[in-house]
């Protein structure tokens, strides 16, 4: 079973266990300790299991594989020493500072999962670069609140300009990957290394030239050339496709 279906299973049952103990305890008109506990514990596998989730899905996607892992194990064990201190009812200020800490990384490394399933073309890729920095840099200032007292109000403007970062980057990033849907459509749904290329190799003196579309004329050897790529269709027929060359692909003139 992946993670991202047991994510969701977790989920489920403490979204039922948190609803029955709620109804129950409506009813019964009583809502003592033991309900109390009952409903944060639900609630903190809850907040794992949506964190987790979130990290499955980019793990199911395939494009990257260890910060989808760390976050799915830094939920669970934030979500157990959560369980613990509510249930054993630890007085430890090191103990929570702690907890609330890797609280605030899953959190981060939830969202920074959810913003690497879109999928950006080269023009829109320092957007993801940006949202990750803002996203920890966030967690990390919070952290340091957590475990300092800042003099002044300096963290609290800091922390005010990159939740404002974050929070434009989170909404442009969707946007963007609705806009490089088209540059991936115009080169018919190909690789993304194949798509992304930045340079191509004249033919006669091999000087790195501008990727294009249309014809190139090299500005050392004045060759100007046009780039086709051979490919083979669906039903195994050759056709040519012009376009610029990923590279490998065989240059004609």
């Amino acid at each position: 079973m992946n993670p991202k279906r047991v994510a969701l299973w977790f989920l489920i049952v403490s979204v039922a266990a948190s609803a029955t103990v709620g109804i129950v305890a409506i009813l019964a008109g009583r809502f003592g300790r033991t309900g109390a506990q009952i409903v944060l514990t639900t609630l903190t596998i809850s907040a794992a299991s949506i964190c987790a989730l979130a990290c499955g899905a980019l793990w199911e996607s395939g494009r990257a594989r260890i910060v989808p892992m760390a976050g799915i194990v830094i939920a669970v064990v934030a979500a157990a020493l959560f369980i613990y201190g509510i249930w054993w009812e630890s007085q430890s200020e090191a103990f929570w500072n702690f907890s609330a800490s890797l609280g605030l990384l899953t959190v981060a490394t939830a969202h920074v999962c959810l913003l690497a399933l879109a999928k950006l073309t080269s023009r829109f890729a320092w957007t993801r670069i940006a949202a990750f920095a803002a996203a920890y840099l966030l967690a990390m200032l919070f952290i340091y609140i957590i475990y300092s007292t800042p003099k002044g109000d300096t963290v609290i403007r800091i922390i005010g300009v990159t939740s404002i970062v974050l929070a434009a980057l989170s909404i442009l990033t969707p946007v963007f990957h609705r806009l490089s849907r088209g540059d991936f459509e115009s080169f018919g749904n190909k690789p993304e290394a194949f798509r992304r290329h930045a340079t191509i190799t004249c033919p006669r003196c091999g000087a790195s030239l501008p990727n294009s579309m249309t014809a190139t004329t090299c500005n050392r050897c004045d060759c100007t050339f046009l780039i086709t790529l051979i490919e083979r269709s669906s039903s195994g027929a050759p056709f040519a496709r012009e376009g610029a060359s990923p590279g490998n692909a065989p240059n004609t003139l």
